[in-house]
Order: C-alpha cells, then structure tokens, then sequence
C-alpha cells in the first residue's frame, strides 16, 4: 500500500494560503502543479550535483558527457543534436562545451557528413568520466523516486511526458 499525503501540507499548500487570502478571484490552480516542480528541480540539482560533487563535476556537465556516452560509438554528436536532448540554451551549451574541451574531456570537429558542421566527440578521458559517473547518478535518480511504486511511477511519467509534449508543442 502506498504512501498517502493527502492531510498533510506542503510549501505550496502555504503559499497557494496567502496568494487565496490575498488575491481571492485569482485562480491560482496550476501553483499547485507548477510549484512542486519548480522546488522538485531544486532538490534534484541538489541530489545529482551532491553525487556528482566526489567527481569534480556538476549535473550541466555530466548531462552533455552522458548523452555523448550513451549515444553510441563513435560517442560524437552536433551540437544541435546534443542541445535538443539537453536543458540548456544554445549559448549554454556552447560555453560548456567548450569548458569540457579545455578540460579535454571533448573535442570539436569538423562534422564529416557537412562540412561546415561541428561534431561534439568524448574523448577516453570524457568517456570514462562519464562511465563512472553514470551508474551513481542513475542510483540516486531511482533512489529520489524510491517512495512511489511502480505503478505510481509509471503515472507520473505518463503525466509530465504529456505535460512535456503538449508544451513543447505550443512554443
């Protein structure tokens, strides 16, 4: 039997309390969904960058070292390719890009395929980065959702990926 959390309350609940006291006729519904994932990304940077910390490195920079890795051999993408699987503007991902490459962790290339492209490589040293990251990182994304079952589980995500989908659609 699952966990219920229905009588108790949260940060959202509080502040949704002043905003209703506040500001009555403002409809303040999708605070209630919002809120929870606004202060969830909060502690999940927290747990990963805490994980990631004993590396030297922090979730932005394991984020573009896995991907990499987990696309395949030869472990090479562009820049756009990488930026679409990735939370982070355009200009972010250059300068982190380029942090890595200073690091050595990535090289730039020229993409063969196009020849005025760029292909984003890992290098032996970026990939075993990123194999020794990725299972402590993938412990403690399971170990944050430990609490659900798996059917909870498998709501939440069918939830946000319509969430996800219906927005990234309309933007």
């Amino acid at each position: 039997m699952s966990y219920s959390v229905k009588d108790e309350r949260d940060f959202v609940d509080e502040a949704i309390l002043l905003w209703t006291e506040e500001v009555p006729e403002l409809d303040t519904s999708g605070k209630q969904i919002t809120g929870r994932i606004l202060r969830l990304a909060e502690f999940i940077n927290e747990r990963m960058n805490g994980v990631l910390h004993e590396h030297g490195i922090k979730y932005g920079t394991y984020a573009i070292l896995a991907t990499l890795r987990a696309s395949g051999a030869p472990y090479a993408m562009t820049p756009k390719s990488l930026q679409a699987t990735l939370v982070v503007s355009s200009g972010g991902l250059s300068n982190q890009i380029a942090r890595l490459e200073g690091k050595g962790l990535v090289t730039r290339e020229v993409d063969p395929s196009d020849g005025r492209g760029v292909l984003v490589r890992l290098t032996r040293e970026g990939c075993a980065l990123a194999d020794r990251t990725m299972p402590p990182q993938a412990s403690a994304e399971r170990d944050f959702v430990r609490m659900l079952s798996a059917e909870e589980r498998q709501q939440l995500e069918d939830l946000l990926r319509r969430v996800l989908l219906l927005n990234s659609i309309h933007r």
